[in-house]
């Protein structure tokens, strides 16, 4: 790109912005068509949509137009391609296009995953953090048992006054 303007081929340059803008424009959609299907899969699991969700939203537009960016940045500053392809094919953004196909192919992989398979990964790792915490704790564990028979012994001594009152 950085060719094109010095040598005052605007059109070229134009066209390149384009693309670049298409780009971009195919990675927002992207990202909404997902988290359409994020909200949809959310409510067929009973979830309530909350500012967490969003957030993580939030952080992965920030991600994926910094990403755009960097990839915007070695399209401008890429004067090797032009002196080895052809001049249309020269001005391709290529690094934009390759990095928008990358996040599509995400968007597109994160939509078709069922929803079971999402609870399910997330049960998964839940329990998996609960096992490694109670392999750490062990008084965490006596602590439950002491706590469930105090709590027995409690509800049989009720049961027994109430059964002797009567």
């Amino acid at each position: 790109m950085i060719i094109d303007y010095l040598e005052r081929d605007y059109n070229t340059l134009i066209t390149t912005l384009f693309v670049v803008c298409f780009t971009w424009i195919v990675v927002m959609v992207a990202m909404l068509i997902d988290l359409y299907f994020g909200i949809k899969k959310a409510r067929e699991l009973g979830e309530a949509t909350s500012s967490e969700g969003f957030r993580r939203t939030i952080n992965k537009a920030t991600y994926y137009f910094a990403l755009m960016g960097f990839a915007f940045l070695f399209d401008i500053f890429d004067v090797v391609t032009p002196y080895f392809f052809p001049h249309p094919l020269g001005s391709v953004p290529f690094v934009s296009i390759f990095v928008a196909l990358g996040l599509v192919f995400t968007e597109a992989k994160s939509v078709h995953e069922k929803a079971e398979d999402k609870a399910r990964r997330r049960t998964d790792e839940s329990f998996r953090k609960m096992l490694e915490l109670m392999k750490n704790r062990e008084d965490v564990i006596r602590e439950i048992a002491d706590h469930l028979k105090t709590e027995r012994t409690k509800q049989h001594e009720k049961n027994n006054t109430d059964t002797s009152d009567s």
